[in-house]
């Protein structure tokens, strides 16, 4: 069961990763649902509707038989399609009601948002009940900039209002914005409230996450020594420990604001664990920060970075986690520290060996190719699967945006799954294949929200490189689990 658990973990895990790499967003957020701009965006009409016959008493009954009950809606406004809609006899005195499914017992008279598709004879949508203030949000959504931090301003007013539909919507126009635009709306946030709501241990994780973002951008050293007392847990009692999730966006927020020096904390707190019982879940958000702070940031310098994540290479069950980001940064002072994690791997680490090969495929030094040399000897099977993972997650990644000369699109000198060119990071991740560490059963309970953080956030522009970045890394992280949890010893049943 253990093992089924993280392996589901890990799916959740591609699955998200994936998804937050199809947009250039917010670095440590993941979009609940479809946002409503994004829904009628995908519609052809969208209108909003009134109740006027409710669904026949005891149809929503989960003992009722027969079609799935139904409600009759009369449009009171429309908010895209007034053709469409006019066209399918929807307007006017004489107006059709519109006869949609309806799942809930409301009275007459309630307000719902319908979208439809398929004109002339529109199919509508399943009814999302609004009200009065809802309906003046989505009549105000039509003029907003597509994009931009004009555009997030109206949403950030809505973070945390009171009516829930709302702020989950706002939430997620913050989720899939790109990052360039959140840091844009930099002069027009207020570090207070933010600072406020992070505290605050009833609001959601997610929204923590947005939030140490933004505050990330506009907070000052003060606010940073706020989140410094959060990282370390000083005086919070058993009511307020919620406020410590979302550690991975707390963790780059604190060192955004408190510059290189931030790093000494965050290596005390949740990398050096020498002696130290520290969870699973706060070392891996804390490799999620750091490659954020890589990848995207340039307020620490990268072989600052790079300086913690070699820390858990003292770690031989942790060390894998960071293997592949020492290889795409290009950081080969680790041959010979690897080369000796690999010769003296166990049963415990055994899986580490493969992203150490990849890790000396990469490495241009050669010294790196007399290590894989003698590596080879001791474990040639390793050194196959590494290849095998490898080929696989080259296989999947694709290529950054580039031009041949007189080509017009990008890419279009460049097959969907080419050869790697030399600098262009892709050679490595034909390379490299990165996987995720082993937590341990100590620490099922509860396990890291890879969130966009694990594939670091995009800058505007870059949303090739994060898909890149992401898939590849998310499915191959799911194979390398596979691989590792074959090779766990199993224990041998009583008399056998």
């Amino acid at each position: 069961m253990v093992a089924w658990r993280k392996f589901q973990v890990f799916m959740l895990a591609a699955a998200l990763l994936v998804q937050a790499a199809r947009v250039e967003a917010c670095p440590f957020c993941s979009a609940v649902s479809l946002t409503f701009a994004q829904e009628i965006a995908q519609s052809q009409a969208a209108v909003i509707a009134r109740l006027v016959e409710p669904p026949l008493a005891g149809s929503l009954s989960p003992r009722a038989d027969g079609p799935l009950p139904k409600g009759k809606f009369a449009v009171v406004e429309v908010l895209k399609g007034s053709g469409l809609v006019e066209e399918a006899g929807l307007l006017g005195p004489d107006a059709a009601p519109i006869e949609t499914i309806l799942l809930e017992e409301k009275p007459v008279g309630s307000l719902y948002l319908l979208m439809g598709v398929e004109p002339p004879n529109l199919v509508w949508s399943s009814p999302i009940a609004v009200g009065d203030r809802a309906v003046e949000y989505l009549r105000k959504l039509g003029d907003l900039p597509e994009k931009g931090p004009d555009r997030l301003a109206f949403f950030q007013k809505h973070l945390e209002d009171p009516d829930e539909t709302l702020a989950r919507d706002a939430y997620d126009e913050f989720a899939v914005a790109p990052y360039e635009d959140v840091r844009g709306l930099e002069s027009r946030m207020d570090p207070t409230q933010l600072l406020e709501w992070i505290e605050n241990p009833k609001v959601q994780a997610n929204r923590r996450r947005l939030y140490a973002t933004m505050l990330g951008v506009c907070g000052t050293k003060a606010d940073a020594d706020r989140i410094a007392g959060i990282l370390a847990g000083e005086n919070l009692p058993p009511e307020k420990a919620d406020v410590r999730s979302g550690l991975d966006a707390l963790i780059a927020c604190y060192v955004t604001l408190r510059g290189a020096d931030g790093l000494d904390l965050v290596d005390r707190l949740f990398l050096d664990r020498k002696g130290r019982d520290v969870p699973f879940t706060e070392t891996y958000a804390a490799v999620m920060a750091l490659r954020f702070l890589g990848e995207e940031s340039d307020i620490v310098p990268r072989e600052r970075v790079l300086r913690s994540l070699r820390i858990l290479l003292d770690e031989p069950k942790l060390a894998d986690l960071v293997i592949a980001d020492l290889a795409r940064w290009q950081d080969w002072s680790a041959v010979d520290r690897l080369a000796r994690l690999f010769e003296e791997a166990d049963a415990d680490n055994i899986f580490v060996r493969e992203p150490v090969v990849n890790y000396l495929r990469a490495c241009p030094l050669p010294e790196a190719a007399t290590a894989l040399t003698r590596l080879e000897k001791i474990d040639p099977e390793a050194v196959r699967r590494a290849a095998t993972l490898a080929g696989f997650a080259g296989a999947l990644a694709p290529n950054p945006a580039a031009k041949a000369d007189g080509d017009d699109e990008p890419g279009a000198g460049r097959p969907a799954t080419m050869a790697p060119v030399a600098g262009d990071d892709t050679a490595l991740a034909a390379k490299i294949a990165p996987v995720i560490g082993d937590e341990g059963e100590e620490d099922d309970a509860e396990q890291p929200s890879p969130g966009p953080a694990a594939n670091t956030a995009p800058a505007a522009g870059d949303g090739l490189r994060s898909f890149k970045w992401a898939a590849w890394a998310a499915i191959v992280a799911i194979v390398a689990f596979a691989a590792r949890s074959a090779l766990r010893p199993r224990p041998t049943p009583a008399g056998k």
